[in-house]
């Protein structure tokens, strides 16, 4: 990830960053940002819920890169007790979407991709809209 959107993603979102999702290509900030988002959200629902006033880690997330997607991972770092179905199911929901995000967007522009694999004729595997496809032939 370009080191100036990562600085500006770090401070907006200090508490949910992990350094992990440095390694997300460019072209899946979006995905990253909405997952980001989401959980900043999550982590507001109301001052009753925390144990002091602005605390906003609620969860620790990490990130994984795959050639063909990625995985946000979050582990609880709040009391079970403070916890509610509710919340539990949009923090899966967030980060399925996530996932299906980078499934779904070239990691290089953004723009809406596929899967390009090597055994369909591509040079490269990954995630490309149709400008980035990396030399794809029709020897497949």
């Amino acid at each position: 990830m370009n080191k100036e959107i990562a600085g500006r993603l770090r401070a907006e979102y200090e508490y949910l960053w992990h350094r992990s999702m440095e390694a997300l290509p460019d072209g899946w900030t979006e995905p990253l940002v909405h997952l980001l988002e989401r959980m900043y959200r999550l982590s507001t629902v109301g001052p009753s819920n925390f144990m002091s006033p602005g605390l906003i880690t609620w969860v620790n997330l990490r990130v994984e890169v795959g050639s063909s997607s990625a995985s946000a991972f979050a582990m609880p770092v709040m009391a079970p007790g403070k916890w509610h179905p509710e919340r539990a199911l949009a923090c899966v929901e967030a980060l399925t979407e996530f996932h299906a995000q980078t499934q779904e967007t070239c990691l290089i522009c953004g723009a809406e991709g596929h899967l390009r694999m090597r055994i369909l004729g591509s040079r490269d595997e990954g995630v490309f809209c149709d400008t980035h496809n990396p030399g794809a032939t029709n020897e497949a």
